[in-house]
């Protein structure tokens, strides 16, 4: 579960540097924040071959990122073994669009390996068009830690890797952002394991689509 931690912590991080210039006027009200975590805790836990396990964290030490709703979980898929995980945030356009993690895996000790790449779905996954960003990140250290972040934005779970997500979304009091997450395997050289990430995403975007477009 060490891959979780770390997950989370660089996501802690890339709140860190918007939190002295984050506006808060349009915080939501309580009964709005439970309305939205009521739905990041109805995301399904099964999806296809996927089984799902939610994750303990400090909510207050989130805060840090803008989010005033959030869900992590670690997915196996049961038949190849496979894991990645799983985070979405919630919270007002103008901070949960402002978070680069580009910038915020940096200024964890990372470092981004080639461009981040804009990746679709194959157009036979059932529910809307669905795209978002993927990118590797390695630390300095012996032996290497390896991560492939994939994220994306949304209003009602239709995801898009957005370009800048504050300005696209304006204030829109509530923007989800999607974090999926897996540690590669660099050891011993050869050939990378193929990829489970789409297939995951494949999957779960209109899982949660379902919980987080309905009212």
């Amino acid at each position: 579960m060490r891959a979780v931690v770390i997950g989370i912590a660089v996501v802690v991080l890339c709140g860190a540097g918007w939190l002295e210039v984050r506006t808060t006027s349009h915080r939501a009200d309580a009964t709005a924040i439970k309305a939205v975590q009521e739905k990041l805790d109805a995301v399904p836990l099964a999806v296809g071959d996927w089984k799902g396990e939610v994750q303990e964290y400090d909510s207050k030490r989130f805060d840090r990122t803008g989010a005033f709703a959030a869900t992590s979980r670690v997915y196996r898929n049961a038949k190849t073994n496979e894991v990645v995980t799983a985070l979405i945030l919630a919270g007002a356009a103008t901070e949960i669009g402002a978070h680069d993690p580009n910038r915020c895996y940096a200024g964890a000790g990372y470092r981004p390996i080639g461009p981040q790449q804009r990746r679709e779905l194959d157009e036979s996954v059932p529910g809307p068009h669905c795209t978002y960003w993927s990118a590797r990140f390695d630390t300095d250290t012996f032996p290497a830690v390896s991560l492939q972040v994939n994220w994306a934005w949304s209003l009602d779970g239709a995801w898009t890797a957005s370009e800048d997500a504050r300005y696209e979304f304006g204030r829109e009091p509530v923007l989800y952002k999607l974090y999926v997450q897996r540690r590669l395997n660099t050891l011993g050289g050869g050939a990378q394991a193929a990829d489970p990430t789409e297939g995951f995403l494949a999957e779960f975007f209109p899982a949660a689509q379902s919980v987080l477009q309905s009212k």
